[in-house]
């Protein structure tokens, strides 16, 4: 961390500044994480595939803080279906949106939203491997930091950037649950590949934006002979109004219908 510290500039003088020397971006976001509080998020992504990128709409949201960690978000998604939909987790328990197509459709008269708790909710803020939310990864991959320089301004505060690449290893090294592909684990000829990174980070020490590019493996058991070995992604993670009050809370029980009541039919 001793590159990141010099580089954030120090106008204050005596013992403010001490304090605030002591800072750090992993610090900062975790003492962030306080009940009722949270963020607003905007997703955009890409992915190389069939020797082409692709992009989707944005994907817009918060996410709720409690004690030390990430309790809840409330994501829509443009992308999906022909009206988009929404995603809400609260723990373990997540909640979508959903609009009749036609009249096979298995949701019941009256309700909107289907509760699930599979796949399970992702509590993360994260751009691809670039964990925020996780202190290990987040200073494993400022330790990796090559490059800083002014970075504009987001979310009304002026930000350096920091930019850099980090390995699968050294990722997995923080993170030994860490994935990739279908199938593989980043270990053996995949442990070298990297993710190339860039933050924006306030004089608060905030991460205003995240933004990261990548490959992985393309090993899914069905891979058609002409789709490449890999595949390719850029995710780009913008934050704003870091403290805002956050309160998610479930949809309303009379709209509800738990998913597996659908599966029955």
């Amino acid at each position: 961390m001793a590159v990141l510290l010099m580089a954030v500039p120090m106008v204050i003088v005596g013992p403010a500044a001490q304090a605030e020397a002591v800072l750090d971006p992993a610090d900062a976001i975790q003492r962030q994480f306080v009940p009722g509080h949270g963020v607003k998020i905007v997703e955009r992504s890409q992915m190389f595939m069939l020797g082409s990128w692709s992009s989707v709409k944005p994907v817009r949201g918060v996410v709720g803080f409690g004690k030390g960690k990430i309790v809840a978000t409330d994501m829509r998604d443009p992308n999906i279906g022909l009206r988009g939909t929404r995603n809400i987790c609260i723990g373990k328990q997540g909640y979508e949106w959903y609009v009749k197509q036609d009249p096979d459709d298995p949701l019941p008269p009256g309700k909107t939203w289907v509760a699930y708790d599979w796949p399970p909710c992702q509590l993360d803020l994260k751009s691809g491997h670039v964990s925020l939310r996780d202190p290990a990864t987040l200073k494993a991959v400022l330790a990796t930091t090559k490059d800083t320089r002014a970075g504009g301004v987001y979310d009304g505060v002026r930000t350096t950037l920091y930019q850099g690449t980090i390995t699968f290893a050294q990722l997995r090294k923080v993170n030994p649950d860490m994935s990739i592909g279908f199938r593989s684990k980043p270990t053996g000829k995949y442990a070298g590949w990297k993710v190339s990174w860039r933050l924006w980070i306030g004089g608060d020490q905030l991460v205003r934006r995240a933004w990261s590019t990548w490959r992985e493996p393309n090993d899914a058991r069905n891979r058609a002979p002409y789709e490449e070995p890999y595949v390719g992604f850029v995710e780009d993670l913008r934050l704003s109004d870091w403290g805002m009050k956050v309160h998610i809370k479930p949809p309303p029980a009379e709209e509800t219908v738990p998913v597996e009541e659908l599966l029955d039919d």
